[in-house]
């Protein structure tokens, strides 16, 4: 019975998904606690952006993108205090897309709006 060697992993087996979970992290240095911290300033500045509109256009619409913003604060905390690294991964992974999303409700709302 021959088993196929794939090039960097030790005794010849498939690489795990753990395994590229914890080159991602390391190579996007996601335990650094900057990073987080630079997460929390780009919502914080999101959320500013929204609540200047709502005061500038004298309408609540520019309010919608906050709920997918809070989830994505949820995100950042929770990849924060994660244990492993899949865990680190999937989180950023859920803040990135409600980041995303938040994006989108607000480019509709502006297409509303103007």
């Amino acid at each position: 019975m021959s088993t196929t060697s794939h090039p960097g992993t030790p005794g010849g087996g498939a690489p795990e998904l753990g395994d590229a979970a914890t080159r991602l992290v390391a190579l996007l240095r996601l335990r650094n606690p900057r990073v987080h911290l630079v997460f929390l300033i780009v919502l914080s500045v999101l959320v500013a952006v929204c609540l200047a509109a709502t005061i500038t256009r004298f309408s609540a619409w520019p309010l919608l993108p906050l709920a997918p913003f809070g989830l994505a604060a949820l995100g950042a905390w929770r990849a924060r205090t994660s244990a492993g690294e899949r865990q680190l991964l999937g989180w950023v992974t859920f803040y990135a897309v409600t980041v995303a999303i938040g994006f989108w409700v607000a480019s509709a709302i502006g297409r509303i709006l103007s």
